[in-house]
């Protein structure tokens, strides 16, 4: 009696689970940021709960939005996971590459706006920040995004200070 065998499949190098799917770390990172949001939300002390939009609604609404964006990104990062594109060394061999330039510049402006906040005010702060950020994703265009980041955190100031009645560091915004 013979048997029929099935001819064995061409073997494949297994690639690790992370390899392609670091950017996890996103989500994680946006999940670990809504519930330090929950924390505080439930420890904060509010006089009168009867409004509607009290002082926890908009950290309320914050919350929904990044755990939805948490949610719809690690889907997003499952279903089509990104392959880095091959980069050979000076021996051929494949090595993995990360934009350190891009990175540096980013934690940079983060780091200068934190500094800067309480000093040179909000305005000032934010639109260091936001040209930082944009340099850092690629953007050559530098006094673009420096009008672009000062237009973008003054009608923030306006909206808080105008709207909401909540005051943002002045710095030295606060002298004129």
């Amino acid at each position: 009696m013979s048997t029929a065998t099935t001819p064995a499949a061409p073997a494949t190098p297994s690639t690790p689970f992370w390899s392609s799917r670091s950017a996890l770390v996103m989500p994680a990172l946006l999940v670990a940021v809504a519930v330090f949001l929950v924390v505080g939300i439930v420890q904060m002390e509010v006089a009168d709960d009867s409004e509607l939009f009290g002082p926890k609604a908009f950290p309320t609404l914050v919350v929904v939005v990044l755990l939805v964006v948490a949610v719809l990104l690690t889907v997003s990062i499952l279903r089509n996971p990104e392959v880095p594109a091959p980069v050979e060394g000076a021996d051929g061999e494949v090595v993995p590459t990360t934009n350190w330039r891009a990175m540096a510049v980013t934690v940079g402006s983060v780091a200068v706006f934190i500094a800067l906040l309480e000093t040179a005010g909000w305005i000032v702060a934010a639109a260091i920040l936001f040209a930082g950020v944009a340099t850092g994703l690629g953007s050559r265009r530098y006094l673009l995004n420096i009008g672009i980041g000062l237009a973008i955190s003054s009608v923030v100031q306006l909206v808080f200070v105008g709207l909401l009645g909540l005051a943002l560091p002045a710095g030295i915004m606060g002298v004129f």
